[in-house]
């Protein structure tokens, strides 16, 4: 009861929010740091629409794609530290740091986190006419052959290219990585057979899944995913050390009021209550999450350490 008594005061605190501080005097961007028309601008403007209509106020979605997401972070690390400046931010505030390069900003630092806002789970799958029916099967399959097995990925440096390096572990290196431009092309080349495994996140290798042109054998979420429902999860394996998601969340700037960043979490979280709001970021292959800035914040960093001991183990060069 102390939980739910909790959020529904949330709750009322952000069904008023236009009486208190945050985005008081104008309207509050929500940076989005890639191009208008994916799923990660998508999911940002259902969530604008819906805060903008439980509090209020003008939530505008702006689109600052470039270096990495990096565009985006500075854009909204260099704003006024008052909660008019909102940002999607991706695993990429995790992992560019995990490289130990330099970069313009710390994002886990100049950066305040609002809330978790959604997963989206990596997923291994290998084409159709693969002989491996299960994971194990195809870890045995892989040691067997006589030389490497490739898998496709839709860049380099990337969490599915990472998560694929945990897996290539288990096959004593013979599982190597080729890096593509996109998903789209790394995935066609699975499908036609030109490599044997594809690795990236359930979207858009759910709907090859379900027509029976590649077959999933692991998927890194806690439970199974209602777009690949047939597709077993790390810990049905015996393996949950394999669990990884992209994930997405909510930052703004850092130095930003503690009772602003709490009114922003609130408001977050009951978007993410909304059935209209689930519906859609499901749509789009996303497990909606939520929760505290602090559990973001943790998740960040934990994942940052988790990454780079891969990233130097397997010698990984830093995404160009």
């Amino acid at each position: 009861m102390i939980h739910r008594r909790t959020f529904m005061a949330g709750t009322a605190a952000a069904l008023t929010l236009p009486s208190i501080a945050f985005g008081q005097g104008g309207q509050i961007r929500l940076v989005v740091p890639y191009g208008p028309g994916g799923s990660t601008d998508t999911a940002g403007r259902v969530l604008a629409e819906r805060m903008s209509a439980d509090t209020g106020k003008n939530i505008v979605v702006e689109n600052r794609p470039g270096g990495g997401t990096m565009v985006g972070m500075v854009n909204v690390a260099k704003s006024k530290p008052d909660g008019t400046s909102l940002m999607v931010l991706t695993t990429t505030a995790a992992l560019q740091p995990a490289f130990d390069i330099p970069m313009p900003i710390d994002p886990q630092k100049d950066l305040a986190m609002v809330a978790q806002l959604a997963d989206i789970p990596c997923v291994l799958a290998v084409n159709a006419n693969n002989p491996a029916k299960t994971f194990a099967e195809f870890i045995e399959w892989v040691k067997a052959q006589p030389g490497p097995v490739h898998y496709s990925t839709s860049s380099s440096g990337g969490l599915p290219h990472l998560w694929g390096e945990v897996i290539a572990t288990r096959t004593n290196g013979k599982l190597q990585h080729i890096p593509y431009k996109a998903a789209a092309e790394a995935l066609r080349d699975a499908v036609a057979g030109h490599v044997p495994a594809f690795v990236d996140v359930t979207t858009p290798v759910d709907a090859q899944i379900r027509a029976g042109t590649m077959r999933g054998l692991i998927c890194g979420a806690k439970s199974r995913v209602a777009n690949i429902p047939t597709v077993p999860v790390a810990s049905e394996l015996g393996a949950p050390e394999l669990e990884a998601a992209v994930y997405f969340g909510v930052a703004t700037t850092a130095g930003t009021p503690r009772e602003t960043i709490l009114e922003l979490n609130a408001a977050v979280n009951a978007a993410l209550k909304a059935e209209a709001v689930r519906e859609r970021l499901m749509s789009l292959g996303f497990i909606p999450t939520g929760g505290t800035p602090e559990a973001y914040a943790k998740r960040l960093a934990d994942e940052t350490v988790r990454w780079r001991k891969v990233i130097k183990d397997a010698k990984i060069p830093a995404p160009t």
